[in-house]
């Protein structure tokens, strides 16, 4: 019976043998503001790392869509010998030349969807969007390959018209116009721009004496926060669906149309803005780059001698 008893003591002692070595406690107040501060640390040095490989994705996006414009002028000068017509029209209302790639862009049936039997795209875009039910339209389409995703404002339709809009029915604005050339007409635009896109162009690959690979065909340029300016598919003519490359682009902020930023070309990537080239290709043209150099660049026989940029 003293045999079992000393049995049993045995097993309860070795059972609460490591409870008794190894005892539980908590953290004290020091111990967890020391990891605290440690884990704000590590979030403070990841979080600039973390933003800026997502704005890294978003730039290389915006880069694509470029490249997927820039494919689709070659296209379209194989098929037509020529470059699509800037704006449609010399005056408001006007249909973009972005409208006009939607075929090479895999988007034919937005192209389609237009009979162009109004010459002002604004009453057309309207009738479409008015009629029982409403029938499809492209400028009331989100199409990602003409927005930006770095910029804050490429996701918002706008509803036009009011005192400062012209009625063109709900909108989405774009990111990307033609350059028109380097001189600037204050956003009434011109038939005779010395650059390759603007009102009425008619331009082809032999006119660009200046050379493809030294003349600018496209460019960024962020989407007003009033989303007045910028209706590429359908609305006015410069700084709507092209603009000239009078000044350098300037660092982004997010401003009214009126706001004298959105008459040039800027983006919301650090130091400077994509453009296409007249070969198709996409540069990168810094905020620091020279203004004669960046001129020279906008247009189609300057016969400037342009150096490295």
């Amino acid at each position: 019976m003293a045999a079992d008893r000393e049995l049993v003591d045995q097993r309860v002692a070795h059972r609460d043998w490591p409870s008794r070595r190894w005892p539980w406690r908590a953290f004290t107040l020091v111990e967890l503001l020391v990891v605290i501060a440690i884990i704000g640390i590590l979030i403070a040095v990841m979080l600039p790392a973390v933003q800026w490989a997502r704005e890294s994705a978003r730039a290389a996006r915006c880069k694509n869509n470029l490249k997927q414009i820039g494919l689709a002028l070659q296209n379209y000068h194989d098929v037509h010998e020529r470059f699509p017509m800037g704006s449609s029209r010399d005056s408001n209302g006007s249909w973009g030349f972005l409208l006009f790639l939607m075929p090479q862009l895999d988007n034919v049936n937005a192209y389609r969807s237009v009979k162009f039997d109004i010459p002002d795209c604004c009453r057309e875009i309207m009738l479409l969007q008015s009629a029982s039910p409403p029938k499809p339209d492209p400028a009331s389409t989100l199409f990602s390959v003409l927005v930006c995703s770095s910029d804050p404002n490429s996701n918002r339709q706008h509803t036009s018209g009011g005192s400062v809009s012209l009625p063109c029915g709900k909108l989405y604005p774009g990111s990307y116009l033609g350059v028109s050339g380097n001189e600037d007409f204050s956003g009434g635009g011109t038939t005779s721009g010395n650059g390759i896109l603007y009102s009425l162009s008619n331009t082809r690959m032999g006119d660009i004496v200046d050379g493809a690979s030294n003349t600018m065909i496209v460019g960024e340029r962020g989407i007003p926060n009033d989303l007045v300016w910028g209706w590429v598919i359908c609305g006015g003519t410069e700084c709507d669906q092209y603009l000239a490359a009078a000044q350098p682009p300037v660092p982004a902020r997010n401003a009214p149309w009126t706001d004298p930023i959105s008459q040039g070309f800027w983006s919301w990537h650090a130091g400077g803005a994509h453009f296409v080239l007249a070969d198709g290709s996409v540069r990168f043209i810094n905020t620091s780059i020279d203004q004669t150099t960046y001129r020279a660049l906008g247009t189609r026989a300057g016969r400037e001698v342009i150096h490295n940029f």
